[in-house]
């Protein structure tokens, strides 16, 4: 299957599940709709069916009904996505970005739209623009994503090396939604590097919840902060601990060589 449509935050099926397109089963056929059926939901069942052929690899068998939904509504806001993301899928990006802009263009309110358009950037390493559209995107107080704005603006941030304001969106993130991973484990990492030992703490603690729930794995990194969490509070049993699973899980990455030589 092709992958490169795959944002980094919102792919295929994240759009269908927060309602993109019209919710109902439909299935992989080139039957034309009835020339009678109403033409916005036949707009939003052939934007789902192009949208259902990418998610399965299907990037030519998609053209059809996408071409077909342009047709009914060239200004649609949603179908311009759907032809952003055939695009890079197949790695075509001047052509995504122009769908992307378009699709701004035609629904410049659509914050998911915009969220999506920054991850296409990030994708590209276009890290400023990725950030412009996060921090607009940012203002909209109603976005049910918005905790996962603040993440991807973090990470954008981090990539322009602003570490002061990649802190402050991470903390946004999780002051809205505690279980976001990353934003958890980096937010973590800069308060412990900056003295702020109790959130950093606190959000480590948060992130190994989340660990136990299988909602985010543990990494050296992960693992590494834990040791030296414990380290600094003076509970040896805990750095044991950690230290056992960065040993018996990561035996040959850097954090683990690191704090092996450090205790040598």
């Amino acid at each position: 299957m092709k992958q490169a449509y795959r944002s980094i935050w919102l792919n295929l099926g994240s759009w269908l599940a927060t309602g993109f397109i019209l919710a109902g089963c439909v299935t992989t056929s080139n039957t034309r709709f009835s020339e009678n059926a109403d033409e916005k939901q036949a707009l939003l069942k052939y934007t789902e069916l192009g949208l259902r052929y990418i998610d399965q690899g299907k990037t030519v068998e998609a053209k059809r009904p996408l071409k077909r939904a342009f047709e009914i509504d060239p200004k649609s806001p949603d179908v311009h996505i759907a032809l952003a993301i055939l695009f890079q899928a197949e790695n075509e990006p001047e052509k995504a970005e122009d769908h992307f802009i378009k699709a701004l263009q035609y629904g410049p309110n659509e914050t998911r739209i915009r969220n999506n358009y920054a991850a296409f950037l990030y994708s590209q390493q276009r890290f400023a623009d990725a950030s412009v559209q996060l921090e607009a995107a940012a203002n909209d107080s109603l976005y049910e994503n918005r905790a996962s704005v603040y993440e991807n603006l973090g990470m954008c941030y981090l990539k322009m090396d602003q570490k002061t304001k990649a802190l402050v969106a991470f903390d946004r993130a999780v002051d809205i939604d505690d279980s976001r991973a990353r934003a958890l484990i980096e937010a973590a990492r800069m308060h412990f590097a900056n003295g702020g030992i109790n959130t950093s703490q606190r959000y480590h603690t948060q992130y190994q919840r989340l660990v136990r729930l299988r909602h985010a794995p543990n990494s050296p990194r992960s693992l590494a902060l834990g040791v030296e969490l414990a380290r600094v509070s003076g509970d040896k049993n805990r750095e044991a601990s950690y230290l056992l699973m960065l040993k018996n899980m990561f035996p040959e990455s850097g954090e683990y060589q690191r704090i092996k030589h450090a205790a040598d």
